[in-house]
């Protein structure tokens, strides 16, 4: 263990920043991250954010790659471009509870919560 938390999460929080420079990541106006599994909510994350980019330069990761960004992330806010398309990550984020509980809608989760800043 050390001060990042465990010797995975470090190991992927390097793997997250190979990746960011691997795939020139920087490049890019605004980069969402989809670390979930739920394919439908990716889709819906992914239209909304295309549609906000209007005319700039996004790319979409997914997946395994996402979840090894979002660990860089985890540790530091490196980037202003990065967008984490997801109702429970980075640990700690609690949107689902928001949707679960009625106070917002999944919409508004999406283009006011996750994809507000763009």
């Amino acid at each position: 263990m050390n001060v990042f938390g465990s010797v995975a999460s470090t190991e992927r929080a390097e793997a997250g920043r190979y990746l960011w420079t691997a795939k020139s990541l920087d490049k890019y106006d605004a980069v969402l991250l989809l670390p979930d599994k739920n394919d439908t909510l990716n889709a819906r994350v992914q239209a909304s954010f295309e549609a906000k980019l209007r005319g700039r330069g996004g790319i979409t990761i997914h997946n395994g790659e996402a979840r090894r960004l979002v660990a860089l992330c985890s540790l530091y806010q490196f980037s202003g471009k990065v967008v984490v398309g997801s109702f429970d990550e980075p640990h700690g984020r609690k949107l689902r509870n928001l949707l679960d509980s009625g106070v917002a809608t999944e919409e508004t989760l999406i283009d006011d919560v996750i994809l507000g800043a763009m």
